[in-house]
């Protein structure tokens, strides 16, 4: 439960997104896309849900992303790499069901990116025709662009002040 990896991702006025990289064997082998993690930094903290952004099984380390929201995230990102998390549990929900659609629409905005990330990769890799639109506030916040396109067949851009891709949201794309 070691944070091999730490990233800041977007460090704007009033707005952070970090990646962490976590040496959880466990969890890595058994992670699907879709699943998620419960970790607490500290024992007086809240749980907080974090989508399992990848899993590296031969390695035994989990990716995660995050924005620093209240409380426990604004901890967490205070974490460096060596520290531990008081506890992580996972994987935890219910794995996207992954299986030939033919083509595939995935959207997401802001930190959500990160949560269609695993299930664009694992639903390209089935054989699917996919399909990204990315949304967010402006070009600096956007994440995950160059990952996504590695895994996708198209991807569209919608940013609100129209300083990336089209301007307006991702259902005017």
């Amino acid at each position: 439960m070691q944070i091999i990896y730490k990233k800041n991702l977007v460090d704007s006025v009033g707005l952070r997104i970090t990646e962490i990289r976590i040496a959880s064997p466990h969890i890595a082998r058994k992670a699907l896309p879709g699943e998620f993690v419960v970790l607490m930094v500290n024992k007086e903290g809240e749980r907080i849900p974090l989508t399992i952004v990848n899993a590296d099984k031969q390695n035994g380390i989990i990716t995660l992303i995050f924005q620093e929201a209240g409380f426990s995230t604004v901890l967490l990102g205070k974490m460096a790499v060596g520290d531990s998390l008081y506890a992580l549990a996972g994987p935890l929900g219910h794995p996207t069901e992954i299986k030939i659609y033919g083509r595939v629409i995935l959207v997401g905005g802001g930190v959500g990116i990160a949560e269609i990330y695993p299930v664009a990769a694992a639903l390209k890799q089935k054989g699917n025709r996919v399909i990204t639109i990315l949304g967010s506030r402006t070009k600096d916040i956007l994440i995950l662009e160059k990952e996504l396109k590695a895994v996708s067949d198209e991807l569209y851009v919608a940013t609100d002040d129209g300083s990336y891709g089209i301007k307006g949201f991702t259902t005017d794309v």
